[in-house]
């Protein structure tokens, strides 16, 4: 297990003064060690009042910008080499903090996983089994959680790849499909004592946030596996094209322009996916190069 001294925990919060103060009050009676930082997102609440006076170090944005943006802002506020990541309103537990950080720094980064004990929303969980399905492709391998909020990682890796990270959802699935997908190691440790916000009003809607899932979906594979996209698009207007161009050859003797569009159109989607595809693959390949002479305080 890493210090204690050694870890920042950061805290993304929108308007949770109601229980911001006493998640900063449980980590400090886990350990008074914990460097704790608070972003407040454009917060029209006091949550960055309470958070001052309950000890942390608060930044501000001047207005609500994402969970994404705050957990960077967050991030780059502090100064220790290891990040520990939860939410503000009371769904990860800080005393299981230190079972997260038992892993490192043998893991590049462990993710506090949900189980099917855990007293989470029910419609929320269909879209994060989704996404981890998805994320299965993506990456190649079993993957407990892709969306879990409550994560240690190492600096320097978080960094690495921060340019990436969208400025609302989900900055998790990204950086996890990131480390996997370059060879980083990470490891998912399951928390029957992970539930649901107790107080305050989340800020995600499952209908309203519906089309946003699937634009995570879509994000993911462009960023990691394109060709995954592309080929069976592909794929499919070839054999349309092939069967159709037959079908006109035999019926009519000529190949007639709906076959020959089709057959291009698959043509345009395989080629345009090895493209992006050597793009993805080049990015991360500079993304997992870190400047050797960088240190371990630089700024992204």
């Amino acid at each position: 297990m890493v210090s204690f001294k050694d870890v920042s925990v950061v805290i993304p919060a929108y308007n949770e003064e109601e229980s911001i103060a006493t998640i900063i009050e449980r980590i400090w009676a886990v350990s008074p060690d914990f460097e704790i930082v608070v972003c407040s997102d454009g917060s029209s609440d006091a949550t960055a009042a309470r958070a001052r006076e309950a000890g942390a170090i608060v930044v501000e944005h001047r207005y609500n910008i994402g969970n994404g943006a705050s957990v960077k802002t967050g991030a780059m506020a502090s100064s220790r080499p290891y990040l520990l990541f939860m939410d503000s309103d009371g769904q990860h537990p800080p005393e299981d903090i230190p079972k997260l950080l038992d892993g490192l720094p043998d893991y590049d980064m462990i993710i506090g996983s949900r189980t099917k004990r855990c007293k989470t929303d029910a419609v929320r969980d269909i879209g994060n089994i989704m996404l981890r399905k998805v994320a299965e492709i993506i990456g190649g391998q079993p993957i407990m959680d892709l969306t879990s909020g409550f994560r240690a990682v190492r600096r320097d890796l978080f960094f690495l790849f921060s340019p990436l990270y969208p400025l609302r959802y989900s900055y998790p699935s990204t950086i996890t499909l990131a480390l996997i997908n370059t060879g980083h190691f990470v490891k998912f440790l399951p928390l029957d004592s992970i539930v649901r916000r107790e107080v305050g009003k989340s800020n995600i809607h499952p209908f309203k946030d519906g089309l946003r899932f699937l634009k995570i979906i879509f994000r993911l594979f462009m960023l990691f596996r394109p060709f995954k996209i592309f080929f069976p698009i592909a794929l499919a207007l070839f054999v349309f094209g092939a069967i159709l161009g037959l079908y006109q050859l035999v019926n009519f003797q000529a190949v007639h322009s709906v076959s020959v569009i089709l057959l291009l159109g698959s043509l345009f989607f395989f080629v345009n996916g090895l493209l992006a595809e050597q793009i993805s693959q080049i990015r991360l390949s500079i993304l997992n190069q870190p400047d050797p002479k960088a240190s371990r305080d630089t700024r992204v």
